[in-house]
């Protein structure tokens, strides 16, 4: 297959240590979620509240991954070591690593934080080491924003 051909993967990079895990399949399905909260303010006499801005809510962005065949365990193991932190003996060292989601044009390198990895294992287990040959990983990860995002910077 010619390098022009290559159908473009999906792939979650660890930005702490430069690993990455290529998906071995794009995910069919993409949520992106984003709410905002508001204050409702009542006022006697009113019919209705007065809302009052008060901050965003985390954009979250959910997938299903599947793996079959090949390292399924290691590499379940590796995205649900996103959710743990870094300890030096007994103290905290460093919260869990953040990552980049890159898929294609879309999400271009969108930093995030891991906030569930849900896997189910199912059909095929190696007979001699009951190692599993095929797993769904649910996936949510949170934007990671430093500050905040003008309305004008989503439109593009």
């Amino acid at each position: 297959m010619a390098w022009d051909q290559k159908e473009i993967t999906a792939y979650i990079v660890d930005v702490d240590t430069g690993d990455y895990l290529d998906f071995q399949y794009n995910p069919n399905d993409i949520l992106d979620d984003k709410s905002t909260a508001y204050a409702a303010i009542k006022i006697p006499g009113m019919s209705h509240p007065r809302y009052q801005y008060v901050a965003g809510e985390p954009r979250k962005i959910g997938f299903k991954l599947l793996f079959f065949k090949g390292p399924v365990k290691e590499s379940v193991d590796w995205l649900r070591s996103l959710l743990y932190p870094e300890h030096a003996g007994t103290m905290l060292k460093n919260a869990p690593h953040r990552v980049l989601f890159m898929f294609g044009d879309l999400y271009p390198g969108v930093l995030c934080v891991v906030r569930q990895v849900k896997a189910r294992f199912f059909h095929l287990f190696d007979r001699e080491n009951l190692l599993p040959q095929h797993a769904e990983v649910d996936m949510v990860l949170e934007e990671y924003i430093d500050e905040s995002v003008d309305y004008s910077e989503v439109r593009g």
